[in-house]
């Protein structure tokens, strides 16, 4: 996904409860700016959230004054009532050179614009085995649905789509090659086996005595202690599967259930809601609007949504066709 790129905006307001604020839409992402600063049909620059910025001129009214050399992380904010996901920049903060780029050109690089990469505690990340094993599978990186409108009316194209909660814990992918743990992985890396590692701990409980000889991937949520705040609440590590394919075929959601129910006796991410898109109208707001009531047993807010087809199609990417929307409620 890309963090800052040329975009245009395609509306426009009057913020209502601010006489010195505009309310502008960028692909499918609502941003506050400055009253009059653009207008409809402007070629801006186009930041999302979560990610780290650059100190630079454009950037410094977003330092935190308390800590003025800490990192500055783009975030969800809330501005007389309304929402406001990422920034919006003129186009001179490029360089000259980049300036008349097409619009949907990548800039991160330009302006020095990271990801935002949540760190892994020293006791959960244990011993590095080596990178992860791209050539076995692809690494779990869902795209922002808000980011990628071709991608959202791709996945909505077909007739029955499936909404999963979405967790905030850490990455988590098994491979599994005839009955046998072969990589415990977590986003970025593979991971030695360790006692005391939270991510191999969490690989052992899988029952692996009733699967059927070949290649299975299991990738989903690692949640618990010292994981996010351990916002389950759990005594131990426990995964929580939102993926599983078979011989690079991915099951669809049902049957991704049935065998981690009979199968592997090991946990799964919680089904939000089926939709007929012939019958239901369902939209970008639709889909923020049901993303922003996610709550987690505890009455906090759940980090957001994924949503994809019923039944099985792929990106081209090496992962199902899906996206996911963040709600906008949640702190992290």
């Amino acid at each position: 996904m890309k963090l800052a790129s040329i975009e245009t905006i395609t509306d426009r307001i009057h913020h209502p409860n601010a006489d010195k604020l505009d309310i502008v839409k960028v692909l499918g992402w609502q941003v506050i700016t400055k009253r009059d600063e653009f207008k409809k049909g402007d070629k801006v620059v186009f930041v999302v959230i979560d990610t780290i910025l650059p100190k630079a001129p454009w950037s410094e009214f977003l330092a935190d004054k308390k800590n003025p050399e800490s990192p500055i992380r783009l975030k969800t904010a809330k501005l007389r009532a309304f929402y406001s996901q990422g920034l919006v920049l003129p186009l001179s903060v490029l360089p000259e050179n980049v300036q008349g780029w097409h619009e949907g050109a990548d800039v991160s690089g330009a302006l020095g614009i990271k990801k935002y990469e949540k760190e892994i505690p020293a006791q959960l990340s244990g011993e590095v085995l080596g990178g992860f094993p791209t050539y076995l599978c692809a690494q779990t990186d869902e795209d922002n649905g808000l980011s990628n409108p071709e991608l959202m009316d791709e996945v909505l194209k077909s007739k029955w789509i499936t909404v999963t909660e979405k967790l905030d814990g850490s990455s988590c992918t098994i491979i599994i090659q005839d009955r046998e743990i072969k990589y415990v992985c977590s986003r970025r890396l593979a991971l030695k086996e360790t006692e005391e590692n939270s991510f191999w701990k969490a690989a052992r409980k899988l029952d692996l005595s009733k699967c059927v000889r070949g290649r299975y991937v299991i990738q989903g949520e690692l949640m618990g202690p010292g994981i996010q705040g351990n916002q389950l609440k759990l005594i131990e590590p426990e995964l929580y599967v939102f993926q599983i394919s078979y011989e690079n075929a991915f099951y669809p959601y049902i049957e991704m259930v049935f065998e981690c129910r009979n199968t592997f006796g090991c946990k799964y991410v919680r089904h939000v809601e089926n939709f007929d898109t012939t019958e239901t109208k369902i939209t970008a707001d639709y889909l923020q609007d049901l993303a922003d009531k996610q709550i987690l047993p505890s009455g906090e807010p759940a980090e957001g949504i994924v949503v994809r087809p019923l039944e099985y199609h792929s990106a081209g990417n090496g992962r199902p066709l899906s996206f996911k929307i963040i709600n906008r409620n949640y702190k992290d």
